[in-house]
């Protein structure tokens, strides 16, 4: 039985858990309290046969509480939390631990690296849709695809990802997840800022009136993409900010759930990393800037204000 514990227990982090444990692997939550969520449901189609928080109990601790080794570790924090969570459990990481980091945005991993030793770091990506409600609920907005691989690149899967394709509705392993990540950082860079500027669905960027801000920040990222020598992400870039606008067109982005609630977006993982780290001299993004610097603002002001 594999053994997982889990760092950044959000709606995301709440379901990889439900899933792995369902699967048959013994899970520890990483929480700041230390406490185990006990109501926890994951609703799916209107029927809560699917996942149930939690059928066995799960184990709970603080980072800190325990010295003894993490053999797997899955982080699922925000973008601008992971250094500081993996700093929490750096002591308890070994040679033979695997970090498997499931976050939004670029550039984490090269800032994971360091703070792991030497531990394994493996990265992964999903579109899989969840949102927790008022009453406590995790509910499944999307069962979605995963795709996970490792950060020094290789063909052949580890052992443990047979019980992730177990646990895990579509999940294959990447030989370059380099890839992966970066076409959802293209795509969530055209969806995120606009929908949390102009507190919308995801579908309104389809119609008017944004829909012709939609086309030109596609525009403007798809040239950020050719810059970088990524021509077969950018222009496959239209089709999904379609796909996807039109597949979760009453969903709301991260970005704009936490903006509403006055929190730290993941902006820089996102954007910034595209405009600032992506390519030396990128080509001009007037609209993507302006979007950019929009919601940093806002996001200050929320800040200041909470």
């Amino acid at each position: 039985m594999n053994q997982w514990h889990v760092l950044g227990v959000g709606a995301i982090g709440g379901l990889f858990a439900c899933r792995l444990q369902q699967s048959g692997a013994n899970v520890t939550l990483l929480t700041r309290h230390g406490l185990a969520p006990t109501r926890e449901i994951i609703v799916s189609g209107g029927s809560e046969r699917v996942y149930r928080f939690f059928q066995q109990p799960l184990n709970a601790e603080t980072p800190e509480a325990v010295t003894e080794p993490i053999g797997h570790l899955l982080v699922t924090t925000k973008a601008w939390a992971v250094q500081s969570a993996l700093k929490s459990v750096s002591n308890r990481l070994t040679s033979e631990s695997t970090v498997v980091v499931l976050c939004n945005g670029m550039g984490l991993a090269e800032r994971a690296a360091p703070l792991i030793g030497e531990a394994t770091l493996i990265l992964a990506s999903t579109t899989a849709g969840c949102r927790r409600s008022s009453d406590n609920k995790l509910i499944i907005s999307g069962e979605g695809s995963t795709r996970v691989g490792a950060y020094v690149p290789d063909d052949t899967p580890p052992a443990w990802f047979t019980q992730w394709q177990e646990a895990v509705p579509d999940c294959r392993w990447e030989s370059d997840i380099r890839e992966v990540l970066l076409a959802k950082v293209a795509l969530n860079a055209v969806i995120n800022p606009l929908t949390a500027i102009h507190g919308v669905e995801n579908g309104a960027l389809l119609h008017p009136p944004l829909k012709d801000q939609t086309d030109r920040i596609i525009d403007e990222v798809q040239s950020l993409l050719r810059g970088g020598g990524a021509d077969r992400i950018a222009a496959a870039l239209p089709d999904s900010v379609r796909t996807v606008c039109t597949q979760t067109a009453q969903n709301h982005s991260s970005m704009r759930v936490d903006m509403a609630r006055g929190e730290p977006t993941e902006i820089e993982a996102i954007v910034g990393w595209l405009l600032k780290e992506w390519i030396k001299k990128p080509p001009p993004t007037p609209l993507l800037a302006e979007a950019y610097e929009a919601v940093r603002a806002r996001e200050a002001q929320g800040l200041s204000e909470g």
